[in-house]
């Protein structure tokens, strides 16, 4: 039987107690998560590693799901990205393409677990190449506001 390595999901959330309970629920499923507070946090987890999947709040100090997303699609155009929200807006950004969007929920659980599965056998070939992403990225120190930072490598 063929090895099949874990799936890597990256969760970037700034609430502890989502990241904390979709990652049990991750882990007893048997994906690898890596927690994020927010995009740069986000970034900073990819120098480390690159994940399989990406499922990211959209509104978070520091730097938003927004930004993020827009950087790792343009760096990272093979990695799904999946938005896991409050509200879903009516009209995202042209620059954000989710390949799916969930509203925070308990129940949504099941559902998002199986969007990972399913957008990981979508793009079987893991990404291989080498993460750039520049730092290091100043913030306010009292994490208030939106900090817009350039990908010169994008």
């Amino acid at each position: 039987m063929a090895y099949s390595p874990a799936i890597v999901v990256l969760l970037v959330d700034d609430d502890s107690s989502i990241r904390e309970m979709i990652s049990r629920q991750m882990k007893r499923e048997g994906f690898v998560t890596l927690q994020a507070e927010d995009g740069i946090d986000g970034l900073v987890n990819m120098r480390g590693q690159l994940p399989d999947v990406v499922v990211s709040d959209l509104q978070m100090p520091r730097m938003s799901g927004f930004e993020f997303i827009s950087v790792v699609q343009q760096r990272f155009p093979s990695i799904p990205i999946i938005v896991l929200t409050g509200a879903i807006p009516k009209d995202l950004p042209a620059e954000i393409k989710p390949d799916r969007c969930f509203e925070k929920s308990s129940r949504i659980v099941p559902e998002l677990l199986r969007a990972i599965r399913d957008l990981t056998r979508q793009t079987p070939n893991r990404v291989s190449a080498t993460p750039a992403v520049s730092l290091p990225v100043r913030a306010r120190a009292d994490g208030a506001g939106d900090v817009s930072v350039p990908c010169t490598d994008c």
